[in-house]
């Protein structure tokens, strides 16, 4: 072997000690062979450790090379150690509850009571379709959820009897306070012989009150009558008993005046027709004179 290769053969066996002395702690990484040399040779040699440590104290294992045998053991009783009674809040994320510094362990832990805000929701089954719009609720499973339900208030409507007489109540909340209304008016009408219809819608609104007027004073009760053209005056007007004009024929004679004389005439027929009290049918003087012959 050349005198090249062995310097390269100690270079590579220094590297690899000087790197794991570096790893140890014990030079730093620029050490030459004779500082790694007394490095090594300052290592302590404790071969097997055995130790046994009582309740709430430590034991410290000493530096050098130990042979991997040893037992470090915890014994029961004599300790000396402190314990710690904490008390912890639920929360929504698990805890890991652990003492503080200066404690060896926990004596007892107090978990306490879900906090007044935290409720059950398990049971919430209502949607944000349920709910006022902008109320904010939780779901069954806690998670935040904002109202959709249209808020419509007081609603006010006027319905139009004619072009708009229905009212569809729209989807929402309601606060009770809205009227839906119509408008009323009030209507006179006087009987006549033709047959009448009031049509408030043409108003857009209803009938509240109808005032039918009394049967004008010169409508009366025809159903009584029983005379006919023959039996009225000529040219006089009455009405039949279905209340139809009805035009007399009855002549008027007026103030007759005839003469009987009992030879030629013997008598005289009162003609049909009205008379009106004042004519008279006489006997003439030849009459007169033949009755005072006999």
């Amino acid at each position: 072997m050349s005198t090249s290769e062995q310097i390269t053969r100690i270079q590579t066996a220094r590297n690899t000690i000087r790197t794991k002395l570096v790893e140890l702690g014990l030079v730093a990484s620029t050490a030459q062979i004779d500082a790694l040399a007394t490095a090594i040779s300052n290592i302590v040699n404790n071969g097997t450790v055995n130790a046994e440590v009582k309740e709430g104290e430590s034991y410290t294992i000493p530096a050098g090379y130990h042979s991997g045998t040893g037992i470090v053991k915890g014994v029961s009783g004599g300790g000396n150690y402190n314990l710690q009674d904490k008390s912890v809040t639920p929360t929504k994320s698990q805890q890991s509850v652990t003492p503080d510094s200066g404690y060896y362990g926990l004596s007892g832990v107090t978990v306490g009571a879900i906090p007044e805000n935290y409720q059950d929701v398990s049971s919430v089954d209502a949607t944000a379709a349920d709910v006022l719009a902008n109320k904010k609720i939780v779901d069954a499973t806690g998670k935040l959820l904002a109202g959709t339900m249209p808020n419509n208030g007081a609603v006010d409507v006027t319905l139009k009897c004619n072009s708009d007489p229905t009212y569809t109540v729209p989807k929402g909340y309601h606060n009770g306070s809205g009227v839906v209304k119509v408008n009323s008016t009030e209507a006179t009408v006087t009987p006549t012989k033709e047959r009448q219809v009031l049509d408030g819608y043409s108003n857009e609104a209803f009938y509240e009150v109808v005032t039918v007027e009394p049967i004008p004073d010169a409508y009366q009760d025809v159903t009584a009558v029983t005379a006919a053209a023959a039996q009225v005056l000529l040219g006089k007007v009455i009405v039949d008993t279905t209340g139809a004009k009805v035009t007399g024929t009855m002549p008027d004679r007026g103030a007759v005046a005839a003469t009987i004389d009992g030879i030629s005439v013997t008598s005289y027929t009162i003609p049909k027709g009205y008379h009106n009290g004042s004519g008279t049918v006489s006997l003439t003087d030849d009459i007169e004179n033949a009755l005072a012959a006999i």
